[in-house]
């Protein structure tokens, strides 16, 4: 056994601990102990850590890792000039007279780039994002996204990975083809998976899944205990899309190649659009919700599914986001933060750093805000059976923050990335560097 001692200790389940010590064996946590408890006889090794904050791994609960490098680099390859040549072309006939600083055609300018580069610049983007994570502290991401090719990567990776795959369709038939890949595809994956990945499903957003799709896949997450992840109310687009049965999403759909999508019923909100189709439930999580009303926002909290916060996200590329004092009020501990894709933020994955933007007037204090990075996005999850928290028979994934002589467990807001980081009890970030490559 090994043992690990901080001058705070912060479990997420009850008050902050101070100068004890984390017990682990086979990478699992066995006690919590002050000083007097411990029994040094049985340990092979003692870590003490200083003056420091140790806090469970942190979980982000919706991240677009593929995007990481958008806007930070551009594939000068033949073949992707070529590619990008093509789509510019395309792009500026379909989204002409549309604002330039419009959702959909920043939406459409990220996937160009994104569909411009090599299978190698796409993993390696990817790659990069997963590193910011770890590097910021997440133990845990849930990533969304339709391609194969980043599972065997997620597979590999040491931290907890929850693989929701995206789902599209405009129309009936697609949704059945959809539906039948995704059933097959989702079956090869659990065989195949590592103890330390889960797989889930992500339909879109209202305006990019047919009727069809959302009633098929709804009763599929249902009969296998799947958690689905779903976008609604992101932007003014969808929502003129819903009243109008148009918009200038119609424009998204013809640049990406879908087929004009219509809603199947108009003028209600997002929220009476999916309860209608009975997708609403308490194992969906749910995204944004930028547009809706604060009577729709409660409206939602009253299905009792569970909300990701995005505010950075929502901020930068929508203007508009809900009052965090409305979401801390209507969601309790169903809502945790993600960092979604940050093709325009540009920073970070960093947790911290989301909670702290959504935080600034001061809504939760520390142990609060840092129970929406932990034990209740476990719970969302329903990993908390495992992680979350550090208790008896969890596992030791926890991060470890240096505190100034003047500091105490509070000032770990202030830190946007923890010296070091561990999983499983293996240390996989030490001095703020990764100890192997991805």
């Amino acid at each position: 056994m090994r043992a690990y001692k901080a001058k705070w200790i912060i479990t997420a389940e009850g008050e902050p601990l101070e100068n004890h010590y984390i017990i682990v064996d086979e990478g699992k946590v066995v006690d919590v102990l002050p000083h007097e408890k411990v029994n040094f006889d049985e340990l092979v090794k003692v870590k003490d850590f200083g003056n420091s904050v140790i806090t469970p791994g942190f979980i982000n609960l919706f991240a677009q890792l593929q995007y990481t490098d958008i806007n930070q680099y551009r594939s000068n390859t033949l073949k992707s000039c070529i590619k990008r040549l093509f789509k510019n072309i395309i792009r500026k006939y379909i989204f002409a007279g549309i604002p330039q600083n419009s959702y959909v055609r920043r939406l459409a300018r990220m996937y160009k780039e994104y569909f411009c580069w090599e299978r190698a610049e796409k993993i390696r983007s990817f790659k990069h994002g997963l590193e910011k994570a770890m590097l910021s502290g997440t133990t845990c991401i849930a990533q969304v996204s339709k391609e194969n090719k980043y599972f065997e990567i997620l597979n590999n990776t040491p931290i907890k990975t929850y693989l929701f795959f995206e789902l599209y369709a405009d129309s009936s038939d697609t949704g059945k083809r959809e539906f039948k890949a995704i059933s097959s595809k989702i079956e090869y994956f659990i065989k195949n998976k590592s103890d330390n990945m889960f797989i889930g499903v992500a339909p879109s957003s209202l305006s990019m899944v047919h009727k069809r799709l959302w009633k098929i896949i709804s009763k599929y997450a249902r009969k296998n205990n799947l958690l689905m992840l779903i976008r609604i109310a992101e932007s003014q687009e969808e929502m003129d899309w819903l009243k109008h049965g148009f918009s200038d999403i119609d424009m998204l759909h013809m640049y990406l190649g879908m087929r004009k999508l219509t809603p199947y019923k108009r003028n209600i909100s997002p929220v009476e659009y999916l309860t209608d189709l009975n997708v609403l439930s308490k194992k969906v999580l749910v995204a944004n919700a930028n547009y809706l009303s604060k009577s729709e926002f409660e409206e939602l909290a009253d299905t009792s599914v569970k909300f990701v916060y995005s505010p950075r996200y929502d901020d930068i590329n929508h203007g508009r986001k809900q009052e965090f004092k409305d979401v801390v009020d209507l969601f309790g501990e169903n809502f945790g933060f993600g960092t979604e894709s940050y093709f325009n933020i540009g920073e970070d994955h960093s947790l911290i750093n989301e909670a702290n933007y959504a935080n600034q007037n001061g809504v939760l204090n520390t142990i609060d805000l840092l129970k929406h990075l932990t034990i209740y996005p476990a719970k969302i999850l329903r990993l908390d059976s495992i992680i979350g928290s550090l208790t008896k028979g969890k596992h030791a994934d926890f991060n470890v923050f240096q505190l100034e002589d003047n500091e105490n467990y509070n000032a770990v807001l202030q830190k946007e990335n923890p010296d070091m980081v561990y999983v499983n009890g293996h240390r996989i970030v030490q001095n703020k560097k990764l100890r192997r490559s991805i």
